[in-house]
């Protein structure tokens, strides 16, 4: 029996406008490429500056040997762009053009049998893969997966689509879409990221998003990636976590009660403006006032040209970041100095222990949660208890980071700050 396979694309993509020849009898091989791009991108599933990337294994096994020929027409024609790969670094990379971003998307059904045949061989094959990922998964990670499957997403998500910028709003349509299916998906990084069903939401989204029929609110780190390098700097944190800690492999079920840390390094003050700005929450408003820039941007900018620069581009952020620290500039430029994304990964590492590991488990089977990175998002009417798990483990550690909350009602950011001062 052949599997039914959909395409999520782009409402205004024609695959007949950019092949020609023999190759228009591959329209359902670029239709696959242009989903598999669209769907990944959605999800969050790229590099920092957008790629996707994809093994050209993959796509030889899947489209067979005209895949280069299929990706060059494409790009020849302005549907898709590249970025060249790198041997034995990264896989070549790919992102939709401009034009098709601003639109809706479409689901479409493959019609092509020998497409079929080679996707559900792959298929096999990923969920070979699949199941080995699972295996490496921590309770907390198969507990947090069930919780998210309480998650809906109401009517509202359809106006709020049509407000968004053009360059975010099919992507957001697919997440939707893949929400209002019941389709959740969970995975965990190579650095303990987890991504599941509502990665990718954009902040105006959330408002429609609800549990028990309740909308949801969030907590999270403020100044997060600043804050976290200011704790690895200051405790010489590896990026798998705190010494000493529990990791949680071995707690029986879906209420799990962390175990204190065994035992607690010693409480270290982080000193200096850096540290004080980071903790406060105010360093992207800092260097705002340094370059001229919008808050947004320099959030943005600071993750590309500071924390995983490549290149010896000039960077207004940068350039006032190592001026008001810079031996903290100098740490960075020496963790990247292989590889500019080594520091973005051991952050994630660290981000992922704090949360995943640390402040999840202590509110599974409490209330009801899904986690984004950095931020826990439950109840409006449990922010307390998540709040609460946070300082819990801020306490635990001798480190405590600022925390806000994100209402979910018009994305505001509550007034319920907390204490700022590390080691206090």
């Amino acid at each position: 029996m052949v599997m039914a396979y959909t395409f999520d694309l782009p409402a205004s993509f024609d695959p007949l406008e950019f092949l020609s020849g023999r190759l228009m009898l591959r329209a359902d091989d670029a239709k696959w490429l242009m989903s598999t791009i669209l769907r990944k991108t959605a999800h969050r599933d790229t590099d920092i500056w957008g790629c996707v990337r994809l093994h050209s294994d993959v796509l030889y096994r899947v489209l067979g040997d005209h895949a280069g020929q299929i990706v060059r027409a494409l790009e020849a024609g302005g549907a898709i762009e590249t970025t060249p790969y790198r041997a034995g670094v990264k896989c070549k990379g790919y992102r939709l053009a401009m034009r098709y971003l601003g639109g809706r998307c479409v689901r479409v059904p493959c019609r092509n049998p020998l497409l079929l045949n080679r996707l559900a061989r792959e298929r096999e094959r990923m969920q070979a893969v699949a199941e080995e990922a699972r295996r490496r998964w921590l309770p907390i990670h198969h507990a947090l997966d069930r919780e998210q499957r309480g998650v809906t997403i109401d009517g509202d998500a359809d106006d709020i689509l049509e407000g968004l910028p053009d360059h975010t709003r099919l992507c957001q349509d697919v997440l939707v879409g893949r929400l209002r299916r019941g389709e959740f998906s969970f995975s965990r990084s190579s650095t303990g990221r987890v991504f599941n069903g509502v990665t990718g939401l954009k902040r105006e989204l959330r408002r429609a998003l609800r549990m028990a029929g309740e909308p949801l609110g969030g907590v999270d780190i403020a100044c997060a990636q600043p804050a976290l390098l200011a704790l690895k700097m200051a405790r010489g944190t590896p990026a798998n976590g705190l010494k000493g800690a529990e990791t949680y492999k071995h707690y029986p079920g879906p209420s799990p009660a962390p175990a204190p840390l065994v035992p607690a390094p010693p409480r270290v003050r982080c000193r200096g403006p850096f540290a004080s700005l980071v903790l406060s929450g105010r360093l992207y408003e800092f260097l705002a006032e340094r370059t001229g820039l919008t808050r947004g941007v320099v959030k943005r900018r600071f993750l590309v040209d500071v924390l995983a620069k490549k290149g010896r581009y000039p960077s207004a952020v940068e350039r006032a970041f190592r001026e008001a620290f810079p031996e903290v500039h100098c740490f960075v430029r020496m963790v990247n100095r292989s590889d500019p994304a080594e520091l973005i990964r051991r952050l994630q590492g660290l981000e992922s222990w704090l949360v995943i590991e640390r402040v999840s488990p202590l509110l599974v089977g409490r209330v009801p949660c899904i986690t984004l990175h950095d931020a826990i998002f439950s109840r409006r009417s449990a922010l307390d208890t998540v709040e609460d798990a946070f300082e819990k483990v801020f306490a635990e550690i001798g480190f405590r980071l600022r925390v806000k909350r994100e209402a979910a009602e018009g994305g505001a950011v509550a007034a319920a700050d907390k204490l700022t001062e590390a080691g206090r």
